[in-house]
């Protein structure tokens, strides 16, 4: 079969302990409110290599078992922290490059960009955006390029195309 077999258990666990090399950018989760949405992104989180998890101003319960569900209990192997934007404006000069994932008037397509030395990405509330205040702490914007009608698209999807763009750059 030129395909291959489909791989599981052991194999596929000893095959993902190589790609452990590198750890991605912090995900900054700008207001986030459903669950849904907050376990696709921790999904994506570990898929990628994102160990670390901000989320600011958030009322959501990370107990809560329907999130630890959609997590698929990926939540308890990573770092998810709460933090008010007050308190991620003095944490935001540990970051040498931070990107928004925001279509801006200033936002570059991703597919054009060196989004390699990015070490944390900024997303945004499932309507309103990522606030304008928190944009301005950002080195750039980067956006999606969509070719349909839509002008947006689920925020946990966008980000599952920023950060395998970004470890493909590495």
């Amino acid at each position: 079969m030129l395909t291959g077999d489909q791989i599981r258990g052991q194999d596929l666990f000893l095959r993902q302990q190589k790609n452990k090399n590198v750890n991605g950018p912090v995900i900054i989760c700008d207001g986030i409110q459903t669950p849904e949405n907050f376990g696709s992104i921790l999904r994506v989180a570990d898929a990628t290599g994102s160990q670390n998890i901000w989320l600011l101003d958030s009322d959501l319960d990370l107990k809560s078992k329907k999130l630890s569900k959609l997590a698929r209990s990926v939540d308890q192997h990573l770092n998810i922290n709460h933090l008010t934007l007050s308190c991620f404006e003095i944490k935001r000069t540990n970051f040498i490059n931070l990107c928004a994932l925001e279509i801006t008037t200033q936002s570059n397509n991703l597919f054009e960009t060196d989004i390699s030395s990015c070490d944390g990405i900024v997303i945004g509330h499932e309507s309103l955006g990522i606030r304008p205040k928190l944009l301005s702490y950002c080195n750039r914007a980067i956006h999606l390029p969509m070719y349909g009608t839509n002008g947006s698209m689920n925020v946990s999807h966008a980000l599952s195309v920023f950060l395998y763009e970004w470890r493909r750059q590495q």
